[in-house]
């Protein structure tokens, strides 16, 4: 062992006492402390990310976690995302974040190993760091420090699929750094930690097409999220049955309705599929029993994480194995359709069935073909060659996306089209 490496592991150690398996209640300063010093440990495995700042000047620290390259995007590699505390009161999925970032790390686990090496794994442990400065140790019901400094609840904060006015015209830094990271990388999978109740949210988060609230990928969702459920089933004994909300999967507005949700904004404008996992009735228990929580959500956590490799993934080329840019792809008539990266990359999660993939060139369909997903979380990899000649006759043609919704077919072109890769343009903290 080097003196530097040495040096480096005893600062780890004893530094604000940041090591997350105290099962204890940490704040900003040393959550950042943490994930400093975590990836200095282990530079080859884990890079931190500065996202944006807060109202109050905070970073938003996301950590990246691969076995090889995490600081920068990889050719097919899938890119899936956690997030916890966007409701500063709610603290558990915070601190299981920061245990699943140190087990990633350090475990032998031959499917953790395997993780890591198939998938880069982002963890932005607090979205709301002003907001949990502000909550209260114990406090399992009140909306003390819910907010940004602004009084915004960030899960009422990004723009709607259609347009409808939010709660409010103001749109939060947090929200802002959010919504540049999510179109800048092309994020497959993603979970939201919350608190305050013990069900599993899936889209839609509000009723877009008169009472529907069920999505073309709900067979996903319902597959995924009662899995994840049915592991940690018995931290239900922490809820007070008659009053908390206690269940299994719901579609967010048959449970109650918002507008301008995370969620809904990654899965209707990126096609992410995108889950909200409120795991704990009260929003702030005491310490002891973060370790209970962890030990039942670990598994479920790494689980979860695998469904990335779940479906089909590829390359969408020309003959000259140039990427087409303006191109998406759709699975049978599933919306929403999905944007091929600058790089001509494509992932679609999928349950084991036969299925048609089209491929759509500004928005004009230009390839399809049949697939077959087998039971087993290795997507079938596909490269598509469609020829100069099949898309050339639509290149002078008005772009035309796919929108969401086959009832309303045809959207502006999404800003994902103008956003290069995260990993090109963000700078990693040293």
């Amino acid at each position: 062992m080097t003196v530097k490496f040495l040096l480096i592991w005893m600062l780890y150690v004893v530094l604000d006492h940041t090591d997350a398996y105290d099962f204890r209640y940490h704040n900003y300063s040393q959550i950042t402390n943490f994930l400093h010093n975590i990836a200095a440990i282990y530079p080859a495995k884990a890079a931190v990310f500065d996202i944006g700042k807060t109202e109050g000047g905070r970073s938003l620290w996301a950590i990246a976690i691969s076995a090889y390259a995490p600081n920068q995007h990889v050719l097919l590699r899938p890119e899936v995302k956690y997030i916890g505390n966007m409701h500063g009161n709610e603290v558990v999925g915070l601190e299981l974040l920061l245990s699943l970032i140190e087990y990633l790390l350090t475990s032998n686990d031959n499917q953790v190993v395997e993780l890591i090496n198939r998938s880069r794994i982002w963890i932005m442990p607090t979205m709301n760091p002003d907001g949990l400065e502000l909550s209260r140790y114990g406090d399992c019901s009140t909306t003390n420090g819910r907010y940004t400094l602004n009084n915004i609840d960030l899960n009422r904060n990004f723009p709607d699929y259609f347009g409808t006015q939010l709660a409010t015209p103001i749109r939060a830094l947090e929200t802002d750094a959010i919504m540049s990271w999510i179109g800048a990388v092309p994020f497959v999978l993603s979970a939201n930690f919350h608190g305050g109740a013990f069900v599993i949210n899936i889209p839609y988060d509000r009723y877009y097409i008169g009472k529907q609230s069920i999505s073309s990928d709900d067979d996903i969702y319902q597959v995924l999220a009662k899995s994840y459920m049915t592991r940690i089933g018995e931290m239900s004994r922490f809820c007070d049955i008659k009053n908390d909300e206690v269940g299994t999967a719901v579609h967010g507005a048959d449970w109650y309705e918002i507008i301008g949700s995370m969620q809904d904004y990654g899965y209707l404008n990126y096609g992410t599929i995108e889950m909200t996992m409120e795991i704990s009735c009260c929003k702030y228990p005491t310490e002891d029993l973060l370790m209970p929580y962890w030990n039942v959500n670990r598994d479920a956590m790494i689980e979860l994480l695998f469904q990335a490799q779940r479906g089909v993934k590829g390359l969408i080329l020309n003959e000259y194995s140039q990427p087409i840019p303006f191109t998406q792809i759709m699975i049978d008539d599933r919306r929403p359709v999905i944007n091929v990266t600058p790089l001509g990359e494509f992932w679609r999660i999928l349950l084991p069935g036969i299925y048609t993939l089209k491929v759509f060139f500004r928005g004009y369909e230009v390839h399809r073909q049949p697939i077959v997903i087998q039971d087993i979380l290795i997507p079938l990899n596909l490269t598509i060659i469609i020829p100069q000649v099949a898309y050339a006759p639509y290149s002078f043609q008005p772009i035309q996306i796919l929108s969401a919704f086959a009832t309303n077919s045809v959207q502006s072109l999404s800003l994902s089209y103008t956003l290069i890769l995260l990993s090109l343009t963000l700078c990693t903290m040293k």
